[in-house]
């Protein structure tokens, strides 16, 4: 059973300030919900509507809510009537820096870092690295746009940089080589991305080995920060 306190805590769950709290963030929908069964992560609470169990295969053992109530805790218009409440864990920085990296100098946009984790995801990386001001890992909209990946990639923050002991950084820049006359360097290595409206920061420029940018051929005035980091990713790893 979900009592009422159940609810309100699960509904504050929209708030970055309390997924921290609470350790816990929620996933909806039942492709999701799906994966994050098999994923081994905690799940402290999982919610169907009456009308989602009538209408649906069921699986696990949820404990059936008020339409009125998930409309509370669902971050949709239009709830999908299957909630679980998962446990936020803190991803243990590696040991050692290996094969291709990815490090996010500032993102701001939930539904730019869930394309980016997509996009890690495709390319086999297991982390990304974002600065500390970066929007929430466990952002509803994050989760969401994800697809799925945020199970597979996981977010390391981190105040400092992490190339160290002479690890090449590869920074994207309109002023840097063209990607596709760059030569690549041997891994390990990091590519470095800055905000889509700010772009890198001074104090990350200044660590960086190399630049490079994305030729432009038509009109338009930029790329969307995760279709930039696709497209440079895919070149900095064809064999």
């Amino acid at each position: 059973m979900a009592s009422q306190s159940d609810i309100k805590r699960i509904s504050s769950l929209s708030m970055a300030k309390y997924r921290q709290k609470y350790a816990q963030f929620v996933v909806e929908g039942r492709k999701l919900v799906q994966e994050v069964f098999h994923s081994g992560l905690e799940i402290q609470h999982f919610l169907v509507t009456e009308e989602y169990r009538n209408k649906n295969e069921t699986f696990g053992n949820p404990v059936v809510i008020s339409d009125r109530d998930m409309k509370k805790i669902s971050h949709h218009s239009t709830p999908p009537g299957i909630v679980v409440v998962v446990k936020k864990e803190e991803p243990k920085r590696p040991e050692k820096i290996q094969g291709a990296n990815l490090f996010i100098d500032g993102v701001s946009d939930p539904g730019n870092l869930g394309a980016l984790l997509r996009i890690a995801d495709w390319y086999g990386l297991t982390e990304i690295w974002l600065s500390e001001d970066s929007v929430d890992e466990t952002n509803p909209k994050v989760i969401a746009s994800s697809m799925g990946s945020f199970l597979r990639v996981k977010c390391i923050r981190t105040h400092d940089f992490p190339w160290q002991d002479n690890i090449p950084a590869v920074g994207a820049d309109l002023k840097g080589d063209s990607i596709y006359s760059f030569e690549a360097p041997t891994v390990p290595y990091f590519l470095v991305m800055g905000s889509e409206s700010h772009g890198l920061r001074e104090e990350t420029r200044k660590t960086l080995t190399n630049f490079v940018h994305i030729p432009k051929k038509g009109g338009a005035e930029s790329l969307n920060l995760s279709v930039s980091t696709g497209i440079i990713l895919d070149r900095l790893m064809i064999p």
